[in-house]
């Protein structure tokens, strides 16, 4: 049988708890469906409301996918050092961004899984520019959209303003603004790419 799943784009937002990374991937998951792709999100809280591990990952393709959940990441986000160990869960020449603030301690070791690590000074803009240290996450996901260019900066802050309460959508928009300029590297994805190598089994 000839059988090659698509296997699509997966990214992991990692941090404390606390630090909206779950509302930066349902936001970029929703931004995503507005363009029409196809989106798995799904997240995960530590027991404490601010404090602890929380992550949320998102897939993306052109097709339906086949299974919601991955192992491996093309796109790895770290919010905070809690997150480091997320790293042994980066794709070969995937992409590395962390928050440079919280994030100090990347191991050695990154360097022979990629090279495209990217320090976001995401939490010092929202601090010293935005004067709002809340809004690091929407700055972050403006670079990452503007790295990447999965969502163009329009739909981005659509999604922004229909998901968030109107008193921070001002704000919001401005740090998703100011992470789309922050960087001036370009990493594109490959989508539609297809498993070659199936399990014991499913050949």
């Amino acid at each position: 049988m000839n059988f090659s799943p698509l296997n699509p784009i997966s990214i992991r937002i990692s941090g404390e708890a606390g630090q909206g990374n779950i509302l930066m991937g349902i936001i970029l998951s929703k931004a995503l469906i507005e363009e029409g792709y196809w989106v798995v999100q799904t997240q995960h809280y530590g027991a404490q409301v601010r404090g602890g591990l929380s992550y949320c990952d998102v897939l993306f393709n052109n097709e339906p996918i086949d299974y919601p959940e991955s192992k491996n990441f093309n796109i790895l986000y770290l919010m905070h050092n809690l997150g480091i160990p997320h790293i042994s869960t980066l794709k070969r020449n995937g992409i590395l961004f962390y928050d440079g603030k919280f994030v100090d301690n990347i191991p050695s070791y990154i360097e022979r899984i990629t090279k495209k690590i990217i320090r976001v000074p995401a939490s010092e803009v929202a601090a010293e520019e935005l004067l709002n240290m809340n809004v690091a996450n929407m700055v972050g996901l403006g670079v990452l959209c503007a790295v990447t260019q999965i969502v163009p900066l329009e739909t981005l802050l659509k999604i922004v303003k229909e998901n968030v309460s109107k008193n921070y959508v001002e704000i919001d928009e401005k740090a998703v603004k100011k992470g789309y300029t922050l960087i001036e590297k370009k990493y594109l994805l490959k989508l539609n790419e297809r498993t070659q190598k199936l399990g014991k089994g499913y050949e």
